[in-house]
């Protein structure tokens, strides 16, 4: 389970913003198959720059989704 302490202001001053990369791949990832699939799926010709703005609105709904309801496994049941 994730420590639910409050950060030091020493551990603060370290590390003031972490990014997880493997979710910042996982949503680049998301962005470039959404970009893509605007510009090449459609038979009526798409603007690059609202093809890239299809690709930045999902990629950003899956990141705030993400963030809200994260995946949790609980193997053994629930734990608190």
């Amino acid at each position: 389970m994730k420590n639910l302490q409050p950060l030091s202001i020493d551990e603060y001053r370290k590390s003031p913003l972490q990014l997880n990369k493997d979710h910042l791949l996982k949503y680049l990832i998301l962005f470039t198959a959404v970009t893509m699939s605007t510009l090449v799926i459609p038979t009526c010709g798409v603007l690059r720059s609202q093809a890239v703005a299809v690709g930045l609105v999902a990629s950003t709904v899956f990141a705030i989704l993400d963030m809200m309801f994260p995946n949790k496994v609980y193997i053994n049941g629930f734990h608190y």
